[in-house]
């Protein structure tokens, strides 16, 4: 597979500041500066107005520089023996006794942290120092667990390495609050790219391979055809529009209105038939006057020969664009069969079971009639998958 640059934009990093007990914490903005770089290029810079010692940290932390993935509206990462390149520069810093370390976050299924703490980074006070290259191993004798969110339900390294859903660089072991103004230039973040797996719709990345079933159509089409678009059934816009809507077109299926398909995919137009078992999906959703008539909002997976549709339990009920995620158990204890007789994991292993799956997406589970309004997606990912060998509990 071939070896990417996958770092955000420079202006998307922000600054960490936490304010403690239950005023929690807020993240800034950092200055984007477009020259003054090496070689007189961009950087980003935060001084010590934006960020605070993060006192539940162990030892406490200042997190600096911090990245969310979903801020670029993109999945997790696998950071495994992904290579990092950036160079850093301290202007009137303070550091009492602080070093500086990278670090990694996950979420799935309890927040965990890990420092970088087999190589500290230098910070060059008053001009760029050289580039730093890391090379994240997957070994934990070269990393220190500082954060978790739930105490004994921490992810080991591998688990937070391989589902990276936040990033960035931190100081600890300082006598006091360091002080003074750290800038960031040229950050690379090096990994192996698959082009089907994670599988990604968001904004940015088109979409017109998503299909629903049309109540105009009596049939399975796609969201972005022509015809649809110019009918105002319904909206697809790419290059950081908002993303793919369907407009007063739902058809309910069953008896009685058993479900509603909203947005779905092919395999072999997405995740090329990959397994599904534990992997992430992550979703936004956006509605306007959109009335479900009582039914959820689920993801589901199909096979089609045999009818077998299997419904995850959880539904996905946050409609104001804010996102949510869930880990695809192989166990059937979470899902509920809609209908055919395949085992779950027949089906969710792709390529890899006896049965696959021809189909994913969202559906509306159990409404009592025809839904109405305006309905939409603005990120879908499905991966990175989780190895259960790396989890201390089952999420």
């Amino acid at each position: 597979m071939p070896i990417e640059n996958v770092a955000p934009p420079l202006q998307l990093w922000k600054s960490y500041k936490y304010l403690g007990g239950d005023r929690g914490h807020t993240y800034h903005e950092v200055r984007h500066e477009p020259t003054g770089g090496p070689e007189n290029g961009p950087y980003v810079w935060a001084d010590d107005t934006k960020w605070s010692i993060d006192t539940p940290e162990d030892p406490p932390s200042i997190l600096f520089l911090i990245q969310y993935r979903i801020w670029n509206n993109e999945p997790p990462l696998d950071l495994r023996n992904a290579e990092l390149r950036f160079r850093l520069r301290g202007e009137n810093l303070a550091l009492h006794g602080g070093r500086c370390h990278f670090w990694a976050v996950t979420y799935a299924p309890t927040a965990t942290r890990w420092h970088y703490s087999g190589e500290s980074i230098p910070i060059a006070d008053g001009c760029w120092g050289d580039e730093v290259v890391l090379r994240l191993e997957d070994d934990p004798e070269k990393w220190h667990h500082s954060f978790s969110s739930f105490r004994g339900g921490e992810q080991t390294l591998g688990a937070t390495l391989s589902t990276c859903f936040s990033y960035g660089f931190s100081l600890v072991g300082f006598s006091e609050k360091v002080t003074g103004r750290i800038c960031l230039a040229d950050f690379r973040l090096h990994q192996e790219v698959d082009p089907c797996w994670p599988y990604v719709y968001n904004s940015s990345k088109g979409g017109s391979e998503w299909l629903t079933v049309s109540r105009e159509c009596g049939a399975q089409v796609f969201i972005a055809a022509p015809e649809r678009l110019a009918g105002g059934q319904s909206v697809l816009v790419g290059n950081g529009g908002p993303g793919l809507y369907l407009r007063q077109d739902y058809l309910s299926l069953g008896s009685p209105f058993a479900f509603v398909y909203l947005a779905m995919v092919r395999a072999q137009d997405s995740t090329g038939g990959r397994d599904l078992r534990n992997a992430l999906v992550n979703v936004r959703q956006v509605s306007e006057g959109f009335d479900a008539k009582g039914g959820k909002i689920c993801f589901f997976v199909e096979h089609a020969a045999s009818g077998t549709r299997w419904v995850l339990k959880v539904p996905i009920e946050n409609c104001s664009n804010q996102p949510w995620s869930a880990m695809l158990s192989a166990d059937e204890v979470f899902w509920g069969r809609l209908s055919g007789t395949l085992p779950l994991e027949d089906v969710l292993a792709g390529e890899n079971g006896r049965a696959g799956y021809d189909y994913f997406g969202l559906m509306l589970t159990g409404p009592q009639g025809e839904p109405s309004g305006i309905w939409g997606m603005t990120l879908f990912s499905v991966g990175p998958t989780l190895d259960r060998r790396c989890l201390r509990t089952a999420g």
